[in-house]
C-alpha cells in the first residue's frame, strides 16, 4: 500500500469530487492539508496546470458566486413560468384518466351498493363478504388517486414562490457543515450544478489564478427544495 492507497473513507471536504481541471479534464483534489490541485499535475499525468488554491478560498467564492450569481431571481422567474406551464399541461392531458378514475367508482359505488342490498335480503355467503372486501378496496384506492393528483402538483406551486430565499439560506448551510453533513451537501451541489466545476489556469501578466466555470440546473434547484431535509436528502416530488 502506498501513502495514497484509499482507506474506504469518503471525500471529507465539500468540493472534493465536484472540481474539475479545464485544461486536462481530470479532477482537482486536495494536494496538501489546505489546498486543491490538478491531479494530472500532480500525479505527473502531462498537464501543466500547475496552480494550486486554497480549500477555504476556493469553496468561499464557489459558493457565493453560486448563491449570488448562479440562480437569480430573474433567471428563476423564467424557470417557474416554464414549470406553470409544464404543470398545466400535465392537469391538462391527465383529465381523461380523472375521468376515467371516477367513472370506475361511480361503477364500485353501484357494486357495493347492490352487495348491501343481497346482504339486508338475507343473502350472506363467503364469496358476498370476499367482493364486498374487493370493492371497498378499490373504493378506497381509487379515492386516493382523485386525492392525490392535485396535491402533487400543488406541493409543487407552493415551493415556487420563495424558492430562491429558501435557496440561500441552503447555501448559507453549506458554508459550514459539520463533517457528517459534508456527503449530503456534496451531493446537494452536485444536483444544483448538475455536472463538474472547471477551473481553467489564467494569467494577467505575472499573476497566475484560477477561474472557474460553472452551471446551475434550476431542476436540480426545484428537487432540492421540494426535498424533506435541508441537504436535499427527502424524495422530490
Amino acid at each position: 500500500l502506498h501513502a495514497n492507497a484509499r482507506t474506504g473513507r469518503g471525500p471529507k471536504y465539500l468540493m472534493s469530487g465536484l472540481l474539475a481541471c479545464g485544461k486536462c479534464g481530470r479532477k482537482f483534489i486536495i494536494a496538501d492539508p489546505t489546498r486543491y490541485a490538478c491531479s494530472g499535475w500532480k500525479y505527473r499525468r502531462n498537464c501543466d496546470n500547475t496552480i494550486m488554491a486554497s480549500r477555504k478560498l476556493v469553496e468561499g467564492v464557489l459558493l457565493d458566486a453560486i448563491k449570488t450569481d448562479l440562480f437569480t431571481a430573474e433567471g428563476y422567474a423564467l424557470y417557474m413560468q416554464e414549470v406553470a406551464k409544464l404543470l398545466a399541461e400535465r392537469r391538462r392531458t391527465q383529465k381523461p384518466d380523472v375521468e376515467q378514475v371516477r367513472a370506475r367508482l361511480q361503477e364500485v359505488e353501484a357494486k357495493i351498493a347492490n352487495i348491501m342490498a343481497a346482504i339486508e335480503a338475507g343473502i350472506l355467503t363467503p364469496s358476498t363478504k370476499s367482493a364486498l372486501e374487493q370493492a371497498e378496496a378499490e373504493r378506497t384506492r381509487l379515492n386516493a388517486l382523485l386525492e392525490r393528483k392535485p396535491r402533487q402538483a400543488e406541493r409543487v406551486l407552493t415551493f415556487l414562490p420563495d424558492a430562491i430565499g429558501r435557496f440561500k439560506a441552503l447555501i448559507d448551510d453549506l458554508a459550514n457543515p459539520t463533517q457528517l453533513q459534508v456527503d449530503k451537501a456534496r451531493a446537494a451541489l452536485r444536483g444544483l450544478l448538475g455536472k463538474e466545476i472547471l477551473l481553467h489556469p489564467t494569467a494577467d501578466g505575472t499573476e497566475r489564478y484560477l477561474t472557474a466555470e460553472l452551471s446551475g440546473d434550476y431542476a436540480g434547484l426545484l428537487r432540492l427544495e421540494t426535498g424533506k431535509n435541508k441537504f436535499g436528502g427527502g424524495q422530490g416530488s
